[in-house]
């Protein structure tokens, strides 16, 4: 059996009706990482009395020190 390599399209690597759902899963993941961020920056940036004031407990540190990919 032989393979045209001509006959190897682009269509044949993405799929025209899948595509655009990886596009919106991708962005909702890029959404949710700037979220983890921006949120994470502000939690370090609370002082010990206002983490206590808002009920947050002591483990809070390694939720702050997390990177952005990790839940």
């Amino acid at each position: 059996m032989t393979t045209n390599s001509a006959s190897v399209g682009v269509s044949t690597f993405v799929n025209p009706k899948t595509a655009p759902s990886l596009q919106k899963r991708i962005v909702a993941i890029l959404r949710e990482w700037r979220r983890r961020v921006h949120e994470r920056r502000e939690l370090a940036g609370l002082s010990e009395l206002e983490l206590r004031d808002i009920g947050y407990p002591a483990e809070i540190e390694a939720e702050k020190s997390k990177p952005f990919w990790r839940a």
